[in-house]
């Protein structure tokens, strides 16, 4: 297996040189010298030839918080409870080894946004404003033409955090997600029918799976899919472990051993709780399901959908109660596969884009080139992610890039030292960047480097394909492959650390973030 160079090319503070104006102008991409090409996508139907390849006159990234992507039917055929992502994906390309860059949402979706990592966009914890001079996917569509909206609410990268640069203030929407039913969203496609010439870019972010899980459609999941709701229990029972779920979600999922004694639940109880927890995450998803299956059957409806690129994606996954888990109901620090491996489905016929399964590995940075990459887009010169334009291989023109997909923890935020999340605090003691994990992907081998609560550092190779649950440590000293994958590994960290220190100036004052942070149940 060919290796990934991790290229070093760490930049002094600041981290960004200033912008030039956008044009439509090719550049250098500072992209990876050296690749190999692997990898299989899986095809049906007709592709047409490069010639007839047309620009989408509709694209839409519907990026969702919190999505463990193995509770949808893309990726568990036994899924029943999201029938619409199931259709969307049987006419689209599904990415099965698609990694996203942290398990925390202002960094994860600033990934997303800017087809680069934490070197370039400067977020190591949330909420942070991104950098006015950092290229973002909203701008590139903006210059070359395409009429740019933002549905963004999710509140660790909203607007007021500079996510929606590149969309004029009046189209930055703050009236919730984007739906079917918005009457932005109704006009937009009104004047795709009616006008030719008009193009448009959309994209939204929000969250209805975040914990603590409501199962706000709890009710009318059950009445659809009553064998998911065995373990509902009595009302009563249900209202409990609801509250509980609501009020102490965070003890349990950072510091669980402690909490369950603190609380004094009974192994039942705790059986319990896991199973409402389970139902309530599912009833989550299916509301995820119709919000975006509206979206979708509102552009078919429109005779649009052949002429649009629409993509679905998480800025990270969940973690749903694992034993091995060193924290439970989570995301944001330990790097767990269920989090960094995300949902990605990309659909857009006329674009060329196969239906299928995507067997390469790919990343959050490369969302923004490959949706350039469809809509034939250049990117601009000061671009300086390392994203890579994907699709020649959705195109089936060419096999997936053989690429490296590497991840770090987001920084410890520091009121999550208390008493109550002594887990958490063990693993990291300190928001010093020198506490980050990191972890990378090679095929299906996943490699990490993690902390103990001794201070002592330790790697683990795990077969996500075997192993997703990471039960069977295969590290081996003595492998010439591993070595030097930990050793591009430990130069990722080097690089993110450093990155990290520079970036510590320039946060939103320490109340604000507090008060953010607080109303999202990050800290109590």
């Amino acid at each position: 297996m060919a290796l990934s160079t991790y290229h070093s090319t760490r930049l002094p503070t600041p981290l960004r040189r200033p912008r030039r104006l956008l044009g439509n102008v090719a550049g250098p991409l500072g992209l990876l010298a050296l690749f190999a090409l692997s990898g299989l996508l899986a095809v049906t139907g007709c592709r047409p030839a490069p010639e007839q390849y047309a620009q989408p006159r509709l694209v839409i990234l519907y990026a969702s918080c919190t999505v463990n992507r193995l509770y949808t039917a893309a990726y568990d055929p036994s899924v029943g409870y999201t029938p619409n992502i199931g259709r969307f994906a049987e006419r689209a390309t599904v990415f099965d080894r698609h990694h996203t860059e942290s398990g925390q949402s202002g960094l994860a979706f600033a990934s997303l946004f800017s087809g680069s990592q934490g070197r370039v966009h400067g977020v190591f914890k949330h909420p942070r404003k991104l950098q006015p001079e950092l290229v973002l996917v909203p701008e590139i569509f903006a210059a070359a033409g395409y009429d740019t909206h933002s549905w963004l609410v999710q509140k660790m990268a909203s607007s007021r955090l500079n996510y929606a640069q590149g969309v004029p203030e009046k189209q930055q929407y703050q009236d919730g997600p984007l739906e079917a039913f918005r009457p932005q969203f109704q006009a937009i496609l009104e004047r795709l029918r009616t006008e030719p010439d008009y193009r448009a870019f959309i994209v939204t972010n929000f969250s209805v799976t975040h914990g603590p899980y409501e199962g706000a459609l709890l009710d009318e999941f059950c009445a659809e899919y009553p064998s998911r709701c065995e373990v509902r229990g009595d009302d009563a029972e249900l209202a409990r472990f609801k509250t509980l779920n609501r009020e102490q979600l965070r003890p349990l999922s950072l510091n669980y051993e402690v909490a369950v004694k603190e609380l004094g639940l009974t192994d039942h109880d705790q059986t319990r709780l896991r199973e409402i927890n389970d139902l309530l995450y599912k009833a989550d998803m299916y509301r995820l399901d119709k919000m975006f299956g509206g979206v979708v059957d509102a552009v078919d409806a429109a005779g649009l959908f052949d002429d649009s690129v629409v993509a679905f994606t998480s800025d990270h996954g969940e973690v749903m109660w694992r034993d091995n888990a060193h924290l439970r109901w989570t995301h944001g620090y330990q790097l767990a596969p269920e989090v960094i491996n995300v949902a990605l489905l990309m659909s857009g016929p006329s674009a060329g884009i196969a239906r299928g399964r995507y067997g390469g590995v790919s990343r959050s940075i490369d969302v923004m080139p490959t949706l350039a990459g469809l809509a034939g887009l250049e990117l601009p010169e000061e671009y300086e992610g390392r994203g890579r334009d994907l699709a020649p291989a959705l195109r089936g023109n060419a096999a997936p890039p053989d690429l490296t997909a590497y991840s770090h923890s987001a920084l410890l935020y520091a009121p999550l030292r208390a008493k109550r999340m002594q887990t958490l605090a063990s693993l990291f003691p300190s928001p010093d960047p020198e506490f980050m994990w990191v972890a990378a992907r090679r095929g299906d081998l996943y490699f990490k480097l993690r902390r103990r609560p001794d201070d002592t550092w330790y790697h683990s190779v795990f077969d996500l394909a075997a192993d997703p649950e990471e039960r069977n440590d295969l590290v081996d000293p003595n492998d010439p492959f591993q070595r030097e994958m930990f050793k591009r590994l430990e130069e990722y960290k080097v690089e993110m650390s450093d990155a990290a220190y520079n970036s510590q100036a320039g946060g939103l004052p320490r109340a604000k973030a507090v008060e953010m942070l607080r109303s999202m149940g990050y800290i109590d």
